[in-house]
């Protein structure tokens, strides 16, 4: 069972944090999203980067895109990282896809790093997230997906699902399972940041969103 390391509910004036996970169906599946879809438009993508290449600070999420906690943090907080911290190029924000809860995130993962190599990952993700069904009860199809992705403007759909089963999406699957071991990751999401070339550092688990974004302009200042 993942330990759901940051869940965070929506809770705009307070950027409160709760313990519970996500109110979930009873079928398991997740809620309707509460809010739009990121804009990810004219923000540059590097694989599994998100943001200016002149970026000093890097925010790391280790990340499974069937925990109902991750899709929660995408939600909930992930829309003013990207508006307030990485759209004006102050921040990057790094993906890392671990496959800690089942054959269904396996296979996410395959398809939002293949997504990556055509520079789109971020908006897959968040895609994924936003119709996440219960955990390993196979609502990841091929036809959802290709529904989804067909939706991405410049996403290959067929390249996608080719890259999906490559060697180099291995790889990188294998390369950040190996990261999240060395650095300890009690579950998913993990929230790490990263200044210039210096070793990544885990944010206290359970912190709010006041916090993070705090955590974020002290990085920042330097």
């Amino acid at each position: 069972m993942v330990v759901l390391a940051f869940s965070i509910a929506i809770a705009a004036a307070t950027g409160l944090v709760v313990a519970a996970l996500v109110l979930r169906g009873n079928d398991g599946a997740a809620p309707p999203p509460s809010t739009s879809a990121i804009d990810f438009a004219g923000i540059p993508q590097d694989g599994t980067v998100l943001g200016s290449p002149e970026a000093n600070v890097t925010l790391i999420e280790y990340a499974d895109l069937q925990c109902p906690a991750c899709r929660n943090y995408s939600e909930a907080v992930l829309p003013t990282v990207v508006a307030d911290y990485v759209r004006p190029g102050n921040l990057n924000a790094e993906f890392r896809g671990v496959a800690f809860i089942g054959p269904d995130s396996e296979k996410a993962l395959r398809l939002v790093y293949a997504a990556g190599m055509q520079n789109r990952l971020w908006q897959l993700q968040e895609a994924l997230y936003r119709n996440q069904g219960g955990e390993n009860s196979g609502w990841l199809t091929d036809e959802l997906v290709r529904e989804l992705a067909s939706g991405i403007p410049g996403l290959d759909v067929g390249r996608l699902f080719a890259d999906a089963d490559t060697p180099e999406v291995a790889g990188m699957i294998e390369e950040v399972a190996g990261q999240a071991d060395a650095a300890e990751v009690p579950g998913t999401p993990s929230l790490f940041i990263q200044i210039g070339d210096e070793e990544p550092y885990m944010l206290e688990l359970g912190i709010g969103s006041a916090e993070l974004f705090a955590a974020l302009d002290d990085a920042l200042a330097g």
